[in-house]
């Protein structure tokens, strides 16, 4: 029996397999992040081909933190609707609906919202027009859009609210010394640059309860070398556990390669540091690594990006080459 195609439980949800797609963005909302018939169309027909978990593209919490032209939004209840119906589409193919909320901070589009915000006033490595270093204020205010953002995926019907702490947006910044150079509370040592996505997950998961799964997810690939150690990474997980976190979402750049100087790949750091289920994302396109991710503890959920972007049809396809 494929251990990729066996069901798991997340907290009170069921889910029907271990198969995963994660947040990508597609850019075919409206001009005011409102969901169409074509987003819609995009991810039932992923769920339709027996995926267990759709994690929705990353849609942005604050209308000032905008990356993306057409880009999904949850900043205003007139989102409300639109992901709704969304999120029912996708439960309606048998489907667990999950949606990733982002604040661009150092990416955020300044054609878009006339500037961008980061921990500090430093040169983004994506390039284009340095932030703005936040206030105190500031970052308390960038918190709550995430939590008001997670209530209205919770109202509309998600079953699951990532938050995206990965790939060089607002809260990733702040992890990284690279982009966060702060001598306050917020900067310094890993324990103070973590503080940001660890309290943005506490304010969410206060404000959604057990309405919703609360999912983080995180990335190391995109951090300078020796800048993060598996010291760092257990402190990190272990803080996300505490702040209510229900599941971790790992994006590598490879989820069977060895990483952090060691002869661990992430995923199996992750699992020895804490008890949370964990999704990897990650060069899993081919069905048989998916399988050996999961069957071997790198994971307990694939993540599977450009493949499953590419074919909706792909977990039909993974079920047949695995014999499920």
């Amino acid at each position: 029996m494929s251990v990729l195609f066996s069901p798991i439980q997340l907290g009170d949800v069921p889910i029907r397999n271990r198969v995963v797609m994660p947040p990508m963005v597609t850019l075919i909302g409206d001009d005011a992040g409102r969901v169409t018939s074509d987003v819609t169309q995009h991810y039932a027909s992923r769920a339709r081909a027996g995926t267990g978990l759709i994690v929705v593209e990353a849609t942005c919490v604050d209308a000032k933190g905008r990356v993306w032209e057409r880009g999904l939004g949850a900043w205003s209840d007139d989102h409300v609707a639109g992901l709704a119906d969304l999120a029912a589409a996708i439960k309606s193919e048998g489907a667990v609906a999950g949606i990733q909320l982002v604040h661009g901070g150092p990416q955020t589009s300044v054609e878009l919202c006339g500037e961008r915000l980061g921990p500090s006033e430093v040169d983004p490595p994506q390039g284009g027009p340095r932030p703005r270093a936040m206030s105190a204020s500031e970052i308390e205010a960038a918190q709550h859009s995430f939590a008001a953002a997670a209530a209205r995926s919770a109202e509309a019907g998600f079953d699951l609210v990532e938050v995206h702490g990965a790939h060089g947006y607002l809260l990733d910044s702040f992890l990284s010394a690279e982009t966060n150079v702060r001598t306050d509370g917020y900067g310094g040592a890993f324990d103070a640059r973590m503080r940001m996505t660890v309290e943005t997950c506490t304010v969410v998961k206060q404000r959604i309860g057990g309405s919703a799964l609360l999912c983080c997810r995180f990335s190391l690939f995109n951090k300078q070398p020796g800048e993060v150690d598996e010291a760092d990474l257990r402190a990190l997980v272990l803080a996300l556990e505490q702040a209510g976190v229900d599941v971790l979402h790992a994006s590598t750049d490879g989820a069977l390669k060895p990483t952090l100087g060691t002869t661990d790949t992430l995923g199996q750091l992750v699992k020895r540091s804490c008890a949370l289920p964990l999704i990897v994302a990650g060069g899993l396109g081919d069905p048989r690594d998916a399988e050996r991710a999961v069957a071997d503890g790198h994971a307990d959920l694939a993540a599977i990006g450009q493949a499953m972007f590419d074919d909706p049809h792909w977990t039909t396809r993974a079920r047949q080459a695995l014999g499920a």
